[in-house]
């Protein structure tokens, strides 16, 4: 007979299939299903006078006793995952409620005190502890639903999770590698190597990490930079995280600043998802295969390779603090331009009685000071009223001293928040001052006219004032001793200033962002600004996308302001989801003048794990031609590109990729978060992780997921196709809750044994009647008889015996032993084997 294939789980799903079955053919209309029902043997009849036993299908797939790993429900809110105590008769087995889990569920004074009293057993219903509540539990996925009447619970808002709920990790270490080399042969030779390290230790609670930067360049040689080293553990108590070490001080209020020493600031993410109150996007455009850096205060935070054409970089590392940032881009020729991004904070309202806060002690650590004074930063905000937040903050230096009060208002017409700051500086050698700073910071949405404005900042400060970073670079030595920046450029007001405008389904989008500054210490005023209108239009019936912008910006690196006017077009060749995209493109003016451009772009595989790219381009440079190439396997991401030009030739190439030890071995992975989950799946090689694109079960059993949301449920399902016949997933989906920087185990239970499509035949050529059970010599039933007498058995040794039963009667069983053949390769079939079933004393071997 032709092999069969089949992925279903065979003791379980077939007795619930033959139970629904007989229930709905015999369940009256509006009768409850969890009644139990009466079923009429006799259409099951095996000959006359014998038949089978349905007793135990009369309430559906049944429970045996037992300890069990479920997830656990209140009302379909997630409660955790424990281990639950199943008992009573049978394979009638219920879960048994103790106090722990009585705890958790969040249960009212009154109703805890009366269950307390009511739970007198070793093994109590949750029906008999609280009234009217009740359970159901599904086998297939391990999860217990318990549903208690409202009036039972305590209130809980949306998206809480149980802070004892939330898992710790185990002990584990990890390094993410981001290797980068970039070169270009030419009228100017250049290379550069940008090595990015991110290694972690978790003992316990504590989380040791450090990030390092390496970078050879052709023309300066090597450069080691320690970019921060700290030791962290959360605090759920105080709602915060401890971080001892390298760290950086908050940006909200003052100035951003490295420092060694102590840190303990609140962590909203800790509060349920419907409670909680920012590294901002970079866009930019390459004219050609160009190496882009992103650096912030002096520190390099990020450097990637990216294709000509629009690029946008939005995974920067979660630095948690604000300050301008600015990006470098170096083309392929050699050409280098930069321009800066601001980042600050929008205003920021607290619901009541919600508080922020921060405090930093250590010596100041930053790129432009080589002191070791002490600094002493604190901030706190707290929401008074839905209409009013309170906010301060102080900074303290030696010579240097700076306070901060604001409010901020949520009115009718928007959100707005005032501070005000006074700071006073003192230095020998540097004139002092004393001064004052006002902000203004406003945003508003209109769901009108879907305008979403920001005043990110208005800033205006008296010519005394000095920021903390002022105070900084004041110490820093010059050619003559200290700077004095009273005589440098000292900026009097700043506006930035973001707009977001959706014009309708058919008129497309509308941005504008950008800032203005003037100064105390010269005259005009610096602007930059980017404008853009996004929209689509059907053009031969294929959607056209298309793009009109307009920026003016310093250039970093010559100082000169220019204007740049950019516009593209991209349309799909192709209907299939990985038909490649083919965009035109036209720039004007800018550091690289006038261009145009052909961009190819595409990805292949499954998972789109394989991205590629072609480019041409004519400009003022002459022309250029150029690809590149991307691949996401399981164990790392393999880059590379190349282009040539009427006088250069570039390429480069990437490895991107992270190693996690854990207690089950060590394991690759191509990507690695702040928050990682490890997927333990014995014998599941292949099996893929369905909600992290590129990640698969490896040999050995193991798959790093490398990106979780801490203090929050995370879902973690698997994809059972492809693995082979032999190994069966007990569930496919599990729910985790991991603590900011843990390393968790998300373990699925497996059942690796031998398969077998069994046709089962009596002495007298009959077969055992349909629904009869097949049990191995330890008494677990392993399948089920079907029609023709044939049972689909799962979880076998290779040899062994099979009991078959169908009532309790001495003459309402058989037994067969059994020689399945060797194991060869994984089999995605079942081996098809055929048996004469007799009484016990008298044994026949399957036959292939």
């Amino acid at each position: 007979m032709k092999a069969r294939r089949s992925r279903s789980l065979a003791s379980r799903v077939f007795p619930r299939v033959l139970a629904t079955a007989l229930m709905s053919a015999w369940q009256a209309p509006g009768s409850a299903a969890t009644e139990p029902v009466e079923f009429d043997s006799r259409f099951l009849m095996r000959k006359p006078g014998q038949q089978v036993d349905v007793g135990r299908f009369a309430r559906g797939d049944g429970v045996v006793p037992g300890d069990y790993t479920v997830d656990v429900y209140v009302n379909g809110d997630w409660l955790g995952r424990r281990l639950v105590r199943f008992d009573g008769p049978g394979d009638q087995a219920v879960p048994c409620v103790d106090e722990e889990l009585l705890d958790q569920m969040n249960l009212t004074d009154a109703a805890r005190t009366a269950a307390r009293n009511a739970g007198q057993g070793a093994c109590t219903q949750l029906g008999s502890l609280i009234g009217d509540a009740s359970h159901t539990f599904d086998l297939s996925i391990l999860r217990l639903d318990l549903s208690v009447p409202q009036a039972a619970l305590r209130r809980s808002v949306q998206g809480y999770v149980d802070p004892r709920s939330w898992d710790g990790g185990v002990t584990s270490a990890t390094l993410a590698y981001d290797l980068n080399t970039y070169r270009t042969r030419g009228a100017i030779d250049s290379s550069s190597t940008y090595l990015g390290l991110q290694a972690g230790l978790n003992l316990g609670n504590w989380h040791l990490r450090q990030r390092s930067m390496l970078n050879w360049q052709s023309a300066g040689g090597y450069r080691y930079q320690n970019i921060a080293t700290y030791l962290q553990r959360d605090l759920p108590d105080l709602r915060g995280q401890l971080t001892l070490g390298d760290a950086f001080t908050e940006g909200i209020m003052f100035d951003s600043i490295g420092f060694r020493g102590v840190r303990l600031a609140s962590d909203d993410r800790m509060l349920p998802s419907s409670l909680r109150g920012y590294a901002p996007l970079i866009r930019g455009i390459a004219q050609s295969n160009a190496r882009v850096e992103v650096s912030q205060n002096g520190n390099k935070l990020y450097e990637t390779s990216v294709a000509p054409g629009p690029f946008e970089i939005n995974d920067l590392y979660a630095t948690g603090y604000g300050g301008e940032l600015t990006v470098r881009v170096t083309e392929a020729d050699g050409r280098v331009h930069s321009f800066a991004v601001p980042y600050a904070s929008v205003a920021q309202l607290l619901r009541p009685g919600a508080m922020r806060y921060s405090v930093a002690v250590g010596q100041a650590r930053d790129a432009l000071f080589t002191g070791k004074d002490m600094l002493v930063q604190a901030t706190v905000q707290r929401g008074f009223t839905n209409l009013l937040t309170g906010y301060a903050g102080a900074v303290a230096m030696r010579d240097y001293q700076s306070g901060l009060a604001g409010l901020a208002l949520n009115t009718r017409v928007g959100a707005f928040a005032l501070d005000l700051t006074q700071a006073r500086l003192d230095k020998a050698g540097v004139a002092g001052s004393s001064g004052s700073s006002a902000r203004l910071s406003y945003s508003k949405f209109v769901p009108s006219t879907f305008t979403n404005l920001t005043l990110a900042a208005y800033r205006f400060s008296s010519s005394g004032f000095r920021s903390l970073r002022d105070a900084l670079q004041a110490r820093a030595p010059g050619e003559d001793g200290p700077r004095d920046f009273l005589a440098a450029g000292r900026r009097r007001s700043e506006l930035q200033l973001t707009l977001n405008q959706h014009l309708g389904e058919k008129w497309g989008d509308l941005y504008l962002s950008g800032s203005s500054r003037d100064y105390w210490d010269r005259g005009g005023r610096t602007t930059q600004f980017q404008a853009g209108y996004n929209n689509r239009m059907r053009l031969f019936g294929t959607s056209v996308a298309y793009t009109i912008a307009a920026s003016r910006q310093r250039d970093g690196v010559t100082g000169r302001m220019s204007n740049q006017i950019y516009a593209s077009m991209s349309l799909p060749l192709g209907r299939s989801p990985q038909a490649p995209m083919l965009s035109l493109a036209s720039t004007s003016g800018g550091p690289g003048g006038s261009m145009q451009q052909a961009l190819l772009n595409g990805s292949a595989l499954e998972d789109n794990s394989l991205s590629y790219g072609l480019s041409a381009s004519r400009g003022q440079g002459g022309a250029m031609a150029g690809g590149n190439v991307q691949y996401r396997a399981r164990a790392g991401t393999v880059s590379a590109s190349l282009s040539r030009g009427s006088s250069y030739t570039q390429y480069a190439m990437g490895l991107r990729g992270a190693v996690v030890a854990h207690p089950g071995g060590v394991t690759l992975a191509n990507d690695l978060g702040e928050t990682v989950g490890i997927v333990e799946a014995k014998d599941a090689k292949g099996a893929r992780v369905t909600n992290a694109p590129g990640v698969r079960v490896d040999g050995r059993g193991y798959a790093v997921i490398p990106y979780l949301t801490p203090y929050a449920l995370n879902s973690v399902e698997l994809d059972p196709k492809g693995l082979p016949l032999d190994v069966e997933l007990s569930a496919t989906r599990a729910r985790i809750a991991p603590r900011a920087n843990s390393v968790v185990m998300v373990r699925f239970a497996t059942v690796a044994g031998r398969s077998a499509m069994v046709t089962v035949a009596l002495p007298d050529g009959s077969h055992p009647p349909f629904g009869a059970s097949v049990r191995d010599a330890s008494g677990a039933e392993v399948g089920l008889v079907g029609q023709g007498g044939r049972a689909l058995v799962r979880g076998v040794a290779d040899t062994g015996s099979l009991d078959i039963r169908w009532g309790e009667q001495p003459d309402a069983r058989c037994r067969l032993d059994y020689r399945l053949p060797e194991r060869g390769q994984p089999s995605l079939s079942y081996f098809h084997l055929k048996a004469v079933c007799t009484m016990p004393e008298v044994s026949t071997a399957l036959r292939p």
